[in-house]
């Protein structure tokens, strides 16, 4: 522990970065944490590619995923009391079978393609649904049929968690299978937290297996920890402000954000 706990001093002594980085930083894990905590993961894909201006790819990945795994466990107990564990079910099958995918050729592969077609995907998706808002009346029914979903289910959230490996944009395609069943927001936002909390945790053992996960990286999750606690309090707040019918509008144009984003950061 004494090695440790030393070692973590010489690094931190290394850590010369100007203030705009810090702020860069400061600011990618803030929008992770109230993302989480307030709209089930909606916003989440804006964090890694900011955090990416600063940062190579798989030190990102390093960085956020503790941070991540501790968001996850808070946001979990903020929300226990709102999953649909019938739907959580099917996702986490479908994520555990992507993870794998992704562990396997994590070396190999190159995510450009993944990620545009993902990023294509939510642009469609959040297109759809304000052409439908605008042109159509909305169906009220909340009804959800489970085995009815079963397939998509699987085949989105499978790609989820392989895309929540390799690039941590899991939560595109989650959100494209989940949005249209129309739960309430605190349904919403407890399922896509149980989930990610039970793929996030999986990621462990593999990332150690890969050897993305060091001391730096450690050190470096250390030192953007106190602001996890700010954005799932903030997260927690703007949720309980929100209409369901606003909460709606606004997870749809996040979802296109991060699609736009998402192209932004892979082709320039």
């Amino acid at each position: 522990m004494q090695n440790f706990l030393n070692e973590l001093i010489t690094i931190y002594s290394d850590f010369h970065y100007s203030s705009f980085f810090y702020f860069i930083a400061f600011l990618s894990v803030l929008v992770v944490s109230i993302s989480k905590s307030g709209f089930g993961g909606s916003l989440g894909g804006l964090g890694v590619p900011i955090m990416l201006f600063i940062m190579p790819a798989k030190f990102v990945l390093a960085v956020f995923l503790p941070l991540i795994i501790l968001t996850d466990i808070w946001v979990v107990y903020v929300w226990r009391k709102f999953p649909v564990y019938k739907i959580l079910f099917i996702m986490c099958m479908g994520g555990i079978i992507g993870q794998i995918v992704g562990w396997l050729v994590f070396d190999y592969f190159n995510d450009t393609t993944i990620v545009i077609i993902i990023a294509t995907l939510a642009i469609i998706t959040s297109f759809r649904y304000y052409k439908n808002l605008f042109l159509q009346n909305m169906k009220n029914s909340k009804s959800i049929k489970i085995k009815l979903e079963i397939k998509k289910g699987l085949g989105w959230c499978s790609l989820s968690g392989f895309s929540s490996f390799v690039a941590l944009t899991g939560g595109i395609p989650a959100q494209i299978f989940l949005l249209p069943l129309k739960l309430d927001r605190e349904k919403f936002v407890a399922t896509m937290s149980f989930y990610f909390c039970f793929i996030n945790f999986m990621k462990l053992p593999l990332f150690f297996n890969l050897n993305i996960l060091s001391i730096k990286t450690i050190a470096f999750s250390i030192l953007m920890l106190p602001i996890v606690p700010i954005g799932i309090f903030f997260g927690k707040w703007l949720n309980k402000k929100m209409s369901d019918k606003l909460f709606y509008h606004f997870t749809h144009a996040a979802l296109f954000v991060c699609g736009i984003n998402l192209i932004i950061k892979e082709l320039y």
